[in-house]
């Protein structure tokens, strides 16, 4: 006598065709960004992005600096919500010049910002995770107003 295989029924039909329908869904699930996650890698997918450093400066505020091109352009936030500045350089090695704004960057840590009527600012390269930020700004970054 031979062993009888169940019969496959519309139970088995029911749980493979529930599987293909939530298969698509489960395969786009990946963990969510946080907002600052988020904004940067929107910053990122900018044709002309080369690389991206954060500043804390020693009135508490952070900079979001973009380098775009060929490395004589900068985009610079100092507020998320805030449109970017623009400021370009002639040369490598060169004060970056926008309006109402000067930029230099010295040994690649410390960036100063020159507005008119304003004194300059030297803020201190920081971690790019806000927590880091927030302990640069809070004291422990070693720029200084000059």
């Amino acid at each position: 006598m031979t062993a009888r295989r169940p019969s496959s029924g519309p139970v088995r039909w029911i749980i493979i065709a529930t599987g293909l329908a939530l298969a698509p869904g489960l395969l786009g699930c990946s963990p969510s960004a946080s907002d600052s996650e988020a904004k940067a890698s929107r910053d990122r997918q900018m044709p002309d992005f080369i690389g991206e450093h954060f500043y804390a400066c020693p009135d508490g505020s952070r900079l979001d600096v973009d380098f775009l091109g060929d490395g004589l352009t900068l985009a610079i936030k100092t507020n998320p919500n805030a449109a970017p500045m623009r400021v370009t350089s002639p040369a490598s090695g060169l004060t970056y010049v926008g309006p109402n704004l000067n930029v230099s960057i010295s040994g690649g840590d410390l960036i100063t910002l020159e507005r008119p009527g304003a004194r300059a600012m030297t803020c201190k390269r920081a971690p790019a995770y806000r927590d880091s930020a927030d302990k640069a700004a809070s004291g422990k970054a070693a720029g200084s107003a000059a």
